[in-house]
């Protein structure tokens, strides 16, 4: 068997062998990527930590808003029911003599009202009557004055 030779030329071949060193060892546009790499990572990190930080304190402010708001309810109802038992308490004697009396006059305007709406159809009878009706018994033939509203 006979051996095969190739003849291979080396600069190529040194040439990739410096940049592999070279990115090995890091090049200094690697090294300044990876620190604002690491840079960001740490800003994200504390962005977090203060959001978290953040949910906490408001989680706990709704707990303290949810209990106040429990007292203030509790604090309405009371009031409430004082509302109600102030209600259904008796009143003054002078209330219901107030009230009786408020209602002796509204039926007392009630029977004026109707009186006066007698007096008036009983009025515009009397003076329609007199066009159609002679004092002596006879019928005039006189037109009633025009109604003005």
């Amino acid at each position: 068997m006979a051996e095969e030779y190739e003849v291979v030329p080396i600069t190529p071949i040194r040439k990739i062998e410096s940049r592999l060193e070279k990115i090995e060892k890091g090049s200094p546009g690697y090294n300044a990527v990876m620190k604002d790499l690491a840079e960001m990572m740490k800003e994200n990190q504390k962005t977090i930590d203060d959001l978290i930080r953040t949910n906490s304190d408001l989680i706990a402010n709704i707990g303290n808003l949810s209990e106040h708001l429990g007292s203030l309810t509790k604090k309405f109802d009371e009031f409430m029911d004082s509302i109600e038992v102030a209600e259904t308490s008796e009143e003054p004697e002078e209330w219901s003599n107030i009230k009786e009396q408020t209602k002796k006059l509204e039926e007392t305007n009630q029977e004026l009202l109707e009186r006066l709406k007698k007096m008036e159809r009983k009025m515009k009878l009397s003076s329609l009557s007199k066009y159609y009706y002679s004092p002596q018994g006879q019928v005039q033939k006189q037109q009633p004055p025009e109604k003005t509203y």
